[in-house]
């Protein structure tokens, strides 16, 4: 009897055992489970905040790329067309027009100390009288360090020094690399006296630490000759800064489109028909073959293809089927990289006999408006006819009406 009895208490105390361990065994599986949970939770929410962080990253480097397009534009963008060229004389003559930049080259940077050095070798028709001639330095990347200022330069033409005539610069106005560019005009009229060979040097005279590059130099000679052509001739100077580079997606990269970066060369006024018309369109730094030159409706692609060379490219070229009577317009169309328009160079050869004729047609007009002004001003002052005389006529016209009612009574 004692041995079943502890045996039952045996087999009550390891059934009591087993309940306690089945307990444990299923808090400890509820543990872990909720363990589990809470790790595959906190991966989720690892994995979450990684794809945030790099969505995140993501919209940071687009803000970036298109920072450019989205940036607001400056107040002040000197890469836009805004300094049409200057008109320095429009005159006639018989006899013709030269123009050459020599033995001219790209300097890069000039600092003090150096001089810069050219020369031209003119040659002009026997008996040709010089009417005028100028000297063009076109300069460009002006600068002291990598602050730019405009530059500060001694030119001697064969041995004499000169000052500027006329000045003309221009520059971006903004950012990085704002550095000027410019044109400087001499007047070389009594330093010329026919064919021979010219030498110019330039030397910058500002600080220590400046520099500034020499495009070339242009010599531009207007002479008379008695065998020579009848011709008219505008000389437009200036320096206009321009760039409308896009980036891939077709954004402008410094806040000028091609549609904003077109310089007003010419706008001569003229009377048809010529003989012939000839242009020549001098360009700064515009080795780039997508540049337009517009006449009128009429486009000319390639203005600037780097000739002679590609830092000052002279494009001579005949307009004459592109001109219209009256006023023309002349545009230099900059599409893509930098470029600066310097001068612009009309002749038009004419026909002696259609400008007397016009002449004299113009004078029959002028004599005509003049005859019709004086009839309406003597028409004004006559005596009487003025305010009285109205007055008196419309008093008139009433008793005559007056009359006229009570007879009809």
């Amino acid at each position: 009897m004692k041995t079943r009895k502890v045996e039952q208490k045996g087999d009550q105390k390891e059934n009591y055992n087993k309940k306690q361990n089945r307990k444990t065994t299923k808090k400890h599986n509820v543990k872990s489970e909720h363990k589990i949970r809470k790790v595959k939770l906190s991966k989720e929410i690892n994995i979450f905040h990684r794809i945030a962080k790099i969505f995140c990253v993501m919209a940071v480097l687009c803000c970036l790329l298109t920072l450019p397009a989205m940036a607001q534009a400056p107040e002040k963008n000197g890469y836009i067309a805004d300094k049409p060229l200057e008109t320095y004389v429009h005159d006639t003559v018989k006899g013709d027009l030269y123009y050459s930049v020599g033995s001219s080259y790209y300097s890069g940077k000039v600092y003090p100390g150096d001089v810069y050095s050219a020369t031209h070798n003119v040659d002009l028709p026997e008996g040709a009288t010089v009417k005028f001639a100028r000297l063009y330095n076109y300069w460009t990347w002006s600068a002291e360090g990598v602050t730019g200022r405009y530059p500060e330069m001694k030119l001697s033409f064969n041995g004499k020094e000169l000052t500027p005539d006329k000045e003309f610069s221009d520059r971006k106005g903004w950012g990085i690399y704002d550095y000027p560019t410019g044109t400087w005009a001499y007047n070389v009229t009594d330093l010329i006296s026919g064919s021979g060979t010219y030498s110019t040097e330039i030397g910058n005279t500002g600080p220590e630490a400046s520099f500034v590059c020499i495009d070339g130099v242009g010599l531009l000679i207007v002479y008379t000759d008695a065998n020579g052509k009848d011709i008219e001739y505008w000389i437009n100077e200036g320096a206009d800064e321009l760039n409308s580079q896009m980036d891939e997606n077709g954004n402008p990269l410094y806040y000028a489109t091609p549609n904003e970066t077109v310089c007003e060369m010419l706008k001569p006024t003229l009377q048809l028909p010529v003989r012939s018309a000839t242009l020549w369109t001098i360009a700064q730094s515009g080795n780039w073959e997508n540049s337009n030159l517009l006449v009128n409706d009429q486009k000319f692609p390639g203005i600037t293809n780097g000739e002679p060379y590609p830092d000052l490219d002279t494009d001579t070229r005949d307009i004459t089927d592109s001109l219209k009577p009256g006023e023309n317009s002349i545009l230099f169309q900059d599409i893509g990289d930098y470029v600066v328009p310097s001068g612009a160079f009309l002749v038009i050869e004419t026909d002696p006999q259609t400008a007397q004729a016009s002449e004299e047609t113009s004078g029959k007009s002028d004599e005509t408006g003049k005859t019709q002004d004086t009839s309406g001003t003597e028409a004004k002052d006559t005596p009487g006819f003025g305010f009285g005389y109205t007055l008196a006529l419309l008093t008139g016209g009433k008793l005559l009406a007056g009359h006229r009612y009570k007879k009809l009574k």
